[in-house]
């Protein structure tokens, strides 16, 4: 555990259980100001925006800075704070500078002069965070109270306030709030659970219990002691366990059960639910590039005498296609219909024009540089693998595709280009040409495909190339991509050249669980039964190798003791696969009890809850009778054991003590 501090407060705090809120607001209503608050004396800036930068939920307020010098105030409503003593400001924010010398803020006031209570001249960015103010005594006296979010200076030098989640109240005893859920909303392994948590209330934290739930519906219990939280500290949490799900996206449940052994206050910021995409496998995203371009335009020969260089310096870094267009006047003569259709497609109406990734960008190289960069930092979920061969002027294109996400209809082009092409010399000076694109397959169009996660899909075109501008048969390349048909982005491009072989070899060369070899692996061997030993609520680690280290591993979870964990492999070729099972189980049924006289399960029969005693601190682990885990509490202490989810039947209690001693008991659930 970190502990971290928002705000240091020199001061004691008093307060009653039933606090007031005096403002809540978290611009949901889409207007600005919203309803009560005023934007003085500027009546412009202040937005709302459909984003969530602040880390809140979107819509949120947004300033955006424009050419003023002076200060814009955001203005809340008035309270009437004459019988209130302790109250507290909170919000979410994040900041974006353009320029420096900008000072942001909140100010209070009671009918008189604004006088600032929090204050911040950023010299960089502010990632989003959470801001808490304690206000006490004569900072918050008066009927005609009234707080507000202010940014003064060269208001150009703003590029974006971002504000959400307003909350001012008074605060209760015991409030603990659950910040976030540290954890990316996009994962491709495993992921450790953590969490951060703040206090809101006028006593110290020293103690919180926090529950979170798995993808299986195991409840992962933990109590964290000695954290010593005043108002508005905050303390990172790590839990035991990490988080994984099938591919896809799934909602991570975490919520409070006792704050300093009892029950917290408020309970309505004590549940946090973060969608979490798991995606097991990605890819480096391979940008494509789109020039429409003639050998009858100047400005065409201007622009390809630094772009050609820049690709041929890039030319392991990015995939080329150029459609030639059939203006300024007699046009370029490789000019084919199946370009005017991607002309239409982009609305092109003038040359040279410049497509990178699907987005219409300056030709420049500047402009190509800057989505080079961007894709470098990007992944996907496809893999592209494609060949093809010749036969006199007959081509056969092969290409295999594999997506680890599925999708709605896309289109796949297929598309054969002529590396270096001269019949085409025009009027404007160019002698030679590069990556002409010369048939495309299906058509124009592309073929429409949705993709299945996990589902190779196979694409093969046979045509005589004769009737095209071909003009070297030996000097040919295809362009593959995958493109979204209504909002243009390219998600995957890929070359595929005559006569590349992919291998097909698909099998693993070993298989581990926690490191160790399964007991006969053999890789013609496909399925695997394994006893787990008695008490494992976790499934193992399963660790697999490829025979041939370019194929992909996909490995899916259990999720659940007993259950069964696969390993998908892909061969290079994409299209040829195999799976590996392996199934865990573990043999509850019928152990013997370890004689422990002091630990007591009561009652039995039971119905909603259990009574454990006889211990000072134990991992429970309630399982159902066909050795389903369906209930675990870490770090129990005794007392009640909530089984009012339980269906009616015979379970398994399994307690861990402190010295590993384990006790196994039978109860029935009525």
């Amino acid at each position: 555990m970190k502990k971290l501090s928002f705000l240091l407060l020199g001061v004691l705090l008093v307060g009653l259980i039933n606090a007031q809120t005096f403002i809540n607001e978290d611009f949901s209503a889409g207007t600005m100001p919203p309803d009560g608050w005023n934007q003085l004396p500027l009546t412009s800036g202040w937005n709302n925006n459909p984003t969530a930068d602040a880390g809140g939920i979107s819509p949120e307020c947004v300033f955006e800075g424009f050419n003023y010098t002076g200060t814009a105030r955001l203005i809340t409503p008035s309270v009437n704070m004459n019988s209130t003593d302790t109250a507290a400001f909170v919000f979410k924010h994040s900041y974006v500078k353009s320029g420096s010398g900008v000072t942001i803020g909140v100010a209070s006031r009671n009918g008189g002069d604004w006088v600032s209570i929090w204050e911040k001249t950023p010299a960089d960015d502010i990632l989003a965070e959470e801001v808490s103010i304690l206000l006490t005594g004569d900072e918050i006296t008066g009927s005609y109270f009234q707080l507000c979010f202010y940014i003064e200076g060269n208001l150009s030098n703003v590029s974006k306030w971002n504000i959400d989640d307003v909350l001012f109240f008074a605060p209760k005893v015991f409030d603990a709030k659950l910040s976030s859920i540290m954890i990316p909303s996009v994962i491709s392994n495993p992921a450790p659970v953590v969490a951060s948590v703040l206090n809101l209330g006028n006593e110290v934290v020293n103690d919180i219990d926090v529950s979170w739930i798995s993808y299986g519906g195991i409840e992962h219990d933990s109590t964290f002691s000695g954290l010593n939280l005043g108002f508005s500290e905050t303390a990172t949490l790590n839990f035991t366990g990490s988080w994984a799900s099938p591919m896809g996206s799934h909602d991570l449940q975490m919520y409070i059960n006792s704050v300093n052994g009892t029950n917290d206050n408020d309970q309505t910021n004590d549940t946090l639910v973060k969608t979490i995409e798991y995606q097991s496998v990605s890819y480096p995203v391979m940008p494509l590039f789109e020039e429409f371009t003639s050998s009858t335009c100047a400005p065409c020969a201007s622009f390809n005498a630094q772009f050609v260089p820049w690709c041929n310096t890039h030319a392991d870094e990015i995939v080329l296609l150029k459609y030639q267009m059939n203006w300024p006047g007699a046009g370029d003569p490789y000019y084919t219909a199946e370009g005017g259709t991607r002309r239409a497609y982009y609305g092109i109406n003038a040359v040279p024009d410049l497509i990178g990734m699907g987005t219409n960008i300056n030709t420049s190289t500047a402009a190509a540089d800057a989505v080079l960069a961007q894709a470098q930092q990007m992944t996907t979920t496809f893999d592209i693998a494609s060949t093809f061969t010749m036969t006199g002027t007959n081509i056969d294109i092969t290409t295999n595709i594999l997506s680890f996400a599925n999708t709605s209809s896309m289109k796949v082009h297929n598309v054969v280009i002529e590396k270096i092409t001269t019949g085409n010399v025009g009027t404007n000076g160019e002698t030679s040409f590069e990556h002409v694109m010369m048939k495309m397959f299906p058509n124009g169009n592309g073929a429409s495909k949705s993709f299945t996660s996990g589902v190779p899909e196979q694409f093969t075109f046979s045509y005589d190339l004769a009737t095209t501008n071909v003009e070297e048969f030996d000097d040919l390349m295809v362009v593959v991509f995958i493109q979204d048909p209504a909002t243009k982005q390219v998600y995957q491009a890929a070359y595929g050249l005559d006569g590349t072989v992919f291998s097909n070899e698909a099998r693993l060369a070993s298989l581990t669980l926690d490191g160790v070899e399964i007991e006969g692996f053999d890789p013609d061997i496909y399925e695997y039964t394994v006893e787990l030993p008695e008490g494992t609520v976790e499934e193992p680690v399963l660790g697999s190798v490829p025979m041939d280290e370019n194929a992909t591993i996909v490995t899916n979870m259990a999720f659940a003791v007993p259950g069964t964990a696969t390993v998908d492999v892909y061969a290079e070729d994409l299209i040829t696969t195999k799976t590996y099972k392996v199934n865990y189980y573990i043999d509850y049924v019928g152990k013997e009890e370890i004689n422990a006289s002091n630990v007591k399960v009561y009652p039995n029969p039971a119905k909603d809850e259990l009574m454990l005693s006889g211990f000072t601190a134990a991992d429970v682990r309630v399982v159902s009778s066909s050795g389903q885990v369906v209930l675990q509490k870490n770090g129990f202490r005794g007392g009640n054991l909530d089984i009012s989810k339980l269906k009616r039947g015979v379970y398994f209690i399994n307690i861990r003590l402190e010295d590993n001693q384990t006790v196994n008991k039978k109860i029935i659930v009525l």
